[in-house]
């Protein structure tokens, strides 16, 4: 039976470990969006993603980089005593939330559920070829989109003297169209005769000046006065 293997790591290497997907049982994986309070409160996050996968195909080890440390030191386990029978997994180390694990119900003890983020970049595009993210490829039609607001929109260029990084495709296809997909940012460099140029451009869509437009035209204004005379008439009244 073929499987798909998929890797995650804590941001300090300790903590790393290994999803083997068989491909004919793929669909017994699940892409879980988490915006509950407890969510929220434990990952410091407004919306936390994760991969809940039966527990056989979930194998994990720990790594020390010094003598003095310890599997337990490595691999931490925090339980809220309101929710005594749910298990969050981090890092003892570098504090990356890893993995969540609760018995509620039989059903739910034989899952894991691991954060999306803690899986390596290459393995986060592998869940775009087995359908549980969104293509990080545009079509014709968005692409040329792009195009328009690109010439008719003037970019800002600003120097940056921090590298350039990798952002997840997936998690911008995720918000196109929204307001937080409008605000978009691109960095690029290059290196030459041992001089190093980085640049990144910031754009802003139409949409946002067609929301303020809105917001103007909508919302009138008025005086102080006309204001108090109102709170005068309904406090006569009362």
């Amino acid at each position: 039976m073929t499987t798909q293997t998929l890797h995650g790591s804590c941001a300090c290497g300790r903590n790393r470990y290994v999803v083997e997907i068989p491909t004919q049982h793929a669909q017994q994986a699940e892409l879980r969006y988490d915006n509950t309070s407890a969510s929220r409160h434990h990952s410091a996050n407004p919306l936390t993603l994760w991969l809940r996968v039966p527990l056989p195909w979930y194998t994990s080890a720990t790594f020390a980089q010094y003598p003095d440390e310890t599997r337990s030191s490595i691999q931490r386990y925090f339980t809220s005593p309101f929710t005594s029978d749910h298990r969050r997994v981090f890092c003892g180390y570098c504090g990356t939330q890893l993995s969540s694990w609760n018995e509620r119900t039989r059903e739910e003890a034989e899952h894991i559920c691991l954060t999306v983020g803690s899986l390596l970049d290459d393995d986060q595009a592998l869940l775009e070829d087995l359908g549980f993210l969104p293509s990080s490829e545009s079509s014709d039609e968005d692409t040329s989109h792009a195009a328009v607001h690109s010439r008719s929109h003037p970019s800002r260029t600003v120097a940056r003297s921090e590298p350039a990084v990798r952002g997840a495709p997936w998690f911008e296809e995720i918000v196109r169209n929204t307001r937080l997909g409008r605000f978009k940012q691109q960095r690029g460099g290059h290196t030459s005769s041992g001089v190093q140029v980085e640049w990144e451009v910031v754009e802003w869509t139409e949409g946002d000046d067609g929301d303020d437009e809105g917001l103007t035209t909508s919302t009138s204004k008025r005086k102080i006065s006309e204001v108090e005379a109102v709170e005068d008439s309904e406090m006569r009244n009362v």
